[in-house]
């Protein structure tokens, strides 16, 4: 296996394990041990894929590890989506493993050669392809339940070699949850360009409402940021590798983006409270559910915990518009499902992922988790995400950069993010972006 790379990701994934991406909250769950599968025994029961998976005999159990990078989903795998998996494999136990640093843990144990059987990726993301270079995936390809996922879903998931080694099951997008009570009562109507955003801001200050604005500064500043650059611009992933290789810097005129985006954050923070680097997704969205702020920074992955936290909240998600007009709305293979190559039941668990793709099993999932999901039949009923779950099936859309990105840049560039929220000096931003595309490219 490859080290060079996961090196390089574990030695600034663990100096800011909280900037780890997408679906982390900041509370999560206890982190617990792999499981090591018992043997196999000889059996024949159809999975429904093109090959027959295999169940224990009575007297012996297989248990299989699942390693869950969206935590928000764990109640719902052990109390709901696996007990209906084991009514057709009851001697198969499915340990559920999702903690809060996920991704951090999960690459600790990819360079350690601790794998879990069956994993949920983000096969378009660039750290997850090399995963996929060095063998250690099972490959999907030509499996019958791929046809059950949309098209543009199997494109972003399908690696460089033409084959599939995760099954998509959602696409995620990112932009501003609004309280729609909030906005009524103050006479307004939802935004859609930059302008009319900062006037809502303005008329919610002018109301009373000193700080309309949260975002998760503490947590998630890394998808804030990523996702806000890629709005400036979506092809700043190629301009950085330009950069990297010694064409120009982000202090050059043709190349504004990273002064763009800066203004475009510094004035977006005024709004927020002067705290919000310490303010974490739990306090953001605890805060937004009792209506302290009409406008909330956040992934469709939010969801289920604004559900959770007031299920008659009356709220929508709305593109973060461009600073320059319009808007070009993020989007990510947010949910997908592989499994180890070398695990001792190849079969159980493929069939465990063609369960998943049922439309009548990820019915329960997206009801429940709030995903936009991307699996064909299922009728998606998140009113709050209804008019984005259309949106990003259109043409207004980019696959977000942290697909394109060498592993760790995103996790360093976000420390000096985080500066500029502190002291507010876009030069050194752009100077720092720029040391760090040429550390990046050229390694």
């Amino acid at each position: 296996m490859k080290k060079k790379w996961i090196s390089l990701m574990l030695a600034t994934a663990l100096t800011a394990t909280a900037l780890a991406g997408c679906g982390k909250s900041d509370s999560g769950s206890t982190e617990t041990s792999g499981t090591q599968s018992s043997e196999s025994a000889d059996t024949q029961q159809d999975s429904g894929s093109d090959e027959s998976a295999s169940s224990a005999s009575d007297s012996e159990k297989i248990v299989l590890e699942f390693f869950n990078q969206k935590v928000e989903a764990e109640s719902l795998y052990n109390d709901v989506i696996i007990p209906k998996f084991q009514e057709e494999y009851p001697n198969v136990e499915i340990e559920v493993v999702s903690p809060s640093d996920a991704e951090t843990v999960f690459f600790t144990r990819v360079s350690t050669n601790d794998m879990p059987d069956i994993m949920s990726i983000y096969p378009a993301e660039y750290s997850y392809q090399v995963i996929m270079q060095d063998g250690l995936l099972a490959d999907l390809s030509g499996k019958d339940f791929l046809s059950r996922a949309s098209e543009g879903a199997i494109e972003y998931s399908t690696y460089s070699d033409g084959k599939i080694y995760a099954m998509p099951y959602g696409l995620s997008s990112y932009g501003i949850y609004c309280n729609l009570d909030m906005f009524e009562s103050a006479g307004l109507e939802l935004p859609t360009t930059w302008d009319e955003m900062i006037a809502c801001l303005d008329a919610f200050v002018a109301s009373g409402i000193e700080k309309p604005l949260i975002f998760d500064g503490k947590g998630s500043m890394a998808q804030f940021a990523e996702r806000l650059i890629g709005i400036v611009d979506k092809d700043f992933a190629d301009v950085c590798e330009a950069v990297g290789k010694g064409e120009g810097s982000f202090a050059d005129a043709d190349k504004p983006q990273v002064r763009i985006f800066a203004e475009a954050l510094l004035e977006m923070a005024k709004y927020a409270p002067d705290d919000v680097l310490g303010i974490g997704r739990d306090q953001g969205t605890a805060d937004f559910c009792n209506g302290v702020y009409p406008m909330y920074v956040g992934g469709t992955f939010y969801m289920a915990d604004i559900l959770a936290g007031n299920a008659d909240l009356n709220c929508t998600l709305i593109p973060i518009p461009k600073p320059d007009g319009g808007y070009s709305l993020p989007i990510n293979v947010d949910i997908g499902l592989g499994y180890y190559v070398n695990t001792e039941h190849p079969d159980i668990c493929e069939a465990f992922i063609e369960f998943m793709s049922r439309p009548e099993i990820y019915q329960i999932m997206a009801d429940n988790e709030g995903t936009p999901t991307c699996i064909e039949g299922v009728d998606y009923k998140i009113t709050a995400l209804q008019d984005m779950s259309e949106k990003i099936v259109g043409d207004d859309t980019f696959l977000t950069l942290v697909n394109f990105w060498p592993s760790g840049w995103r996790t360093e560039w976000t420390i000096y993010v985080q500066n500029l929220l502190s002291d507010g000096d876009i030069d050194a931003l752009i100077t720092e972006t720029d040391r760090i595309c040429n550390d990046y490219y050229n390694q």
